[in-house]
């Protein structure tokens, strides 16, 4: 058998002879390599064409179920068209016009008519349907275009039948019985138990028996009724007090020659006349001021113990001597002084004051006075040494 040589031959072209316009080679679009620069793919020469169908791959590069996952309507499908009903504008609520009281019928007014505005037809708008949520529908609203609103008329009543409103008081009305009325009392005047003013005023007299008519009673007060003579201690009767012992009596007249003869005479018990013995008896006016200055001396003390006594039992504390009041002033009644009668009688008033706070600074002014030349003033000041170191139930007697 005859073996036929095969002679390799050149394929056969099916375009023997390439158009110029024809593509060389067709580019290859799938989903992973797509070229947008001049995208020319499938267009004929000097022609861009855009052509959003891609060349289908011929095998898949991913493997996914080819039955649809989303059901929702085709294009073919009815969907049913919504409902409009035409709104209308909601007319303005008519303001309620005030009616007074009690007002007389007015005859009707005419109300002007005013022909109201022609409105603009409803034209319903076409639904604009939304392709990715198309189950839910969207109503849009209608809109109208230069609505009007619809005129209210107001009458205006008569200005002058115009009655002001008056309050309705109810014809029953009746006072309610047993009413509670809070009751008034008037304030007590509190009279003071003693009259301040009166005793300085007599303190401050020209009388010299006055003044010591009234140191008298204030002693006698302090000591039958404290509790009134509270009401004493005051800065003005200090003051007024002060202003006695310190009375300047140089100017006075003082005894006469015969009226110390006659008093000498009364002292050695020898026989007087009644005319030498009314002589001895009589007080000059210089005389008088130095007994009320012995006397203020005195009712300075019993003052002022008074006065530590309420300080100590409202406070529970003693006022220290010097802090007293006129305390000074009986110091130095006592070292200046040029009647020995004023400084024993201080000396005196000094021990009214003593206890056991106040017993180093008595003692030191006792032992300054026990050396005084006369004997009446060194007496006075021995006996208080004595009773000032005594003991306590032996001073108070």
């Amino acid at each position: 058998m005859n073996q036929i040589p095969i002679v390799p031959t050149a394929p056969i072209n099916p375009y023997p002879v390439q158009p110029a316009c024809m593509p060389t080679a067709q580019p290859n679009y799938n989903a992973v390599k797509i070229e947008i620069n001049n995208p020319t793919a499938g267009a004929p020469c000097g022609q861009t064409q855009y052509n959003p169908q891609y060349a289908q791959p011929t095998m898949p590069y991913y493997t996914y179920p080819q039955a649809p996952i989303y059901t929702y309507p085709t294009a073919q499908q009815q969907l049913p068209q919504p409902v409009y009903i035409p709104t209308m504008p909601m007319p303005c609520p008519q303001p309620i016009p005030e009616q007074p009281v009690a007002q007389p019928p007015v005859a009707p007014q005419p109300v002007e008519q005013v022909p109201a505005a022609p409105q603009a037809p409803v034209v319903p708008q076409t639904p604009v349907v939304n392709q990715q949520n198309i189950n839910v529908p969207q109503p849009v609203p209608v809109i109208v275009s230069n609505p009007q609103p619809i005129p209210v008329t107001v009458s205006k009543p008569d200005e002058a039948a115009q009655v002001p409103a008056q309050e309705v008081k109810p014809a029953d009305a009746k006072p309610v019985e047993n009413e509670y009325k809070p009751k008034v009392v008037p304030p007590e005047q509190v009279s003071p138990a003693v009259d301040l003013n009166s005793f300085i005023a007599k303190l401050a007299n020209d009388d010299f028996d006055v003044q010591a008519a009234t140191m008298e009673q204030i002693a006698d007060l302090v000591k039958n009724e404290p509790e009134k003579a509270t009401e004493l201690v005051d800065t003005k009767v200090f003051d007024a007090l002060a202003n006695i012992i310190n009375f300047d009596s140089s100017k006075l007249a003082g005894p006469t020659a015969e009226q110390n003869a006659a008093r000498e005479k009364v002292i050695a018990n020898k026989e007087v006349t009644e005319q030498e013995k009314t002589l001895a008896n009589t007080i000059t006016p210089k005389e008088q001021a130095e007994r009320n200055k012995s006397f203020a001396l005195f009712t300075t003390a019993i003052m002022q113990k008074l006065y530590a006594d309420e300080v100590k039992k409202l406070s529970g504390t003693t006022v220290p001597l010097t802090e007293l009041p006129n305390a000074a002033l009986l110091v130095d009644q006592l070292k200046n002084n040029s009647n020995p009668i004023v400084r024993s009688s201080a000396i005196d008033a000094l021990s009214y004051l003593q206890c056991p706070d106040y017993k180093k600074d008595l003692e030191t002014v006792f032992n300054v006075a026990k050396n005084d030349q006369e004997n009446i003033v060194s007496d006075s000041a021995k006996i208080a040494l004595e009773r000032l170191n005594a003991p306590e139930e032996t001073a108070k007697k």
